[in-house]
Order: structure tokens, then C-alpha cells, then sequence
């Protein structure tokens, strides 16, 4: 059977680095036609360009309404509709990071700056919000709408100085549930995926650190880190017709992180 995605109108968001590049590429191999969203138009064409399928590249800041509902309108322009959403753009905590003049360190709860927790939220939660409230109309003409957030194994299992976001996507999982509950009328079932450390993108900062490695292969029975297609392939099961009766859940992949 697949995971019956062929044919589907697909669209990613943050699908130009890590683990949303990945995805793009794993539906792409799939037969299906993408529209990705992304910041970066420059780096948003470039993905495009270099995928075995039809895109649609749109470049728009998650966080902003009018930008994410421009966004989809013209997916469905040329599509007419939208079968699967994955709502993956997010911002994290690593160290030396930031998000134009905002720091994006890990810091305790107590020395975090407020600038640092709005944009975390903006972005990981609100944007989310966004993204699937803008998908919604054109979700419904497919008859057989999927929406996959990808939240993170830190909502239920945080390390020290993250606490901003934990919180958004402990929000995203939540926000997961109330939307299949809405939408479950509408035949549009409505999943996430709680990541553990990923061999991608910003996960590949565990495999160059032996610290790091040090600290968390202990915590995961695998003795490993998850590569981006086992991830993937649990995706392209939740975007597809193969997963027409699974609503409301939150799938951590994850290796058991925790379990030990």
C-alpha cells in the first residue's frame, strides 16, 4: 500500500535547512507536488530547484498572518487545493545562535530575556497557529486533509536551559489535540511528531560534540542518534492515506530517549 501520498498537494514549512529539507526531499521521492514555505527566498528556490517533483516555493515569515495565507493562496492557485501540511518551522535553543539581534542561547529560566521568549513562541506556536489556520480552507476541498506538526522530544523530557522551548511545543502539542478535535467533522486528521536528537541540522550538533554525546547516547536505549528518514518516514505515514483512522496523537521518534 505505501503510505498513499501519491498525488497528494504537499506543503512544508521551514523546508530549507535540517530537518525540513529532508522532509521536503523524502516527499518529493514520493510522487507528490510540493509547496514550501520558507524566510529565505533565495535559499527556498535553490531547495526547489535541486527536487524531482513540482514546487511551488513561497517565501514567507511564519509569524506573520497575511504572509502565510498569501503563501497558501498561491499553492492552491496551482493546485486547487491542499492534501497534507507539515508544520515544521521553527527557531531552537543552541549555543552561539540567534535570530537576527535576538539570542537564541540555551539559559535558564531565570536569566532568559523576554525578547528571546516572544520570538520562541512567535514563531514555534503562534506560527504554527497560523500556518494551520491559513491551510484550512484549502485542506477542506481534499476530502482527505492531513496536518502534521512536528513538535520535540523536550515538551515532555526538557534538559537545563531550554525552558521557552519546551513551553511552545508543549503548546504545539496541545494546540495538535484541540485542532483534531475541531477538525475531525471535516474528515482532516491532525498528528505530531515529537523528534528526539536527529543526525540533522541543528541535531548534528551532538554528533561533533563529545560532551554532548557523552550526555545524551546514555539516554537513549538505540545507543544512537535518529537519522532524518527514519524521522521522515513516520511523516510521510501521518501526511498520507495510510494513516486515514490516527488523530489527536503526538508519535515521538525518539529511540525510547528517557526510557533508561
Amino acid at each position: 500500500m505505501g503510505f498513499g501520498l501519491k498525488d497528494r498537494v504537499v506543503v512544508v514549512t521551514g523546508a530549507t535547512r535540517g530537518v525540513g529539507q529532508a522532509l521536503a526531499s523524502a516527499f518529493a521521492c514520493e510522487g507528490v507536488r510540493l509547496g514550501l514555505l520558507a524566510r529565505d527566498a533565495r535559499a527556498l528556490a535553490d531547495v526547489a530547484g535541486r527536487l524531482p517533483a513540482e514546487v511551488v516555493p513561497a517565501a514567507c515569515e511564519v509569524s506573520d498572518a497575511d504572509a502565510v495565507a498569501e503563501a497558501f493562496d498561491q499553492i492552491a492557485d496551482r493546485w486547487g487545493r491542499v492534501d497534507s501540511v507539515v508544520v515544521n518551522a521553527g527557531l531552537s535553543l543552541t549555543p552561539r545562535h540567534s535570530d537576527g539581534d535576538i539570542s537564541l542561547e540555551p539559559r535558564r529560566v531565570q536569566n532568559l530575556p523576554l525578547p528571546t521568549w516572544h520570538r520562541l513562541l512567535a514563531v514555534n506556536l503562534t506560527g504554527a497557529f497560523l500556518t494551520v489556520r491559513a491551510a484550512y480552507q484549502h485542506l477542506l476541498p481534499s476530502h482527505r486533509g492531513r496536518v502534521v506538526f512536528v513538535s520535540s522530544v523536550m515538551a515532555r523530557t526538557p534538559r537545563h536551559g531550554v525552558s521557552g522551548y519546551a513551553a511552545s511545543k508543549a503548546g504545539v502539542e496541545g494546540l495538535t489535540r484541540a485542532v483534531a478535535a475541531d477538525w475531525a467533522a471535516d474528515n482532516i486528521c491532525v498528528n505530531a511528531v515529537a523528534p528526539g536528537f536527529i543526525n540533522a541540522g541543528r541535531g548534528r550538533i551532538v554528533s561533533g560534540s563529545g560532551p554532548m554525546q557523552d550526555d545524551v547516547l546514555p539516554r537513549i536505549p538505540f545507543r544512537r542518534l535518529g537519522t532524518a528518514t527514519e524521522l521522515a518516514n513516520t511523516v510521510l505515514f501521518l501526511a498520507g492515506d495510510a494513516a486515514g483512522f490516527l488523530t489527536g496523537q503526538v508519535i515521538a521518534v525518539d529511540g525510547g530517549y528517557g526510557l533508561d
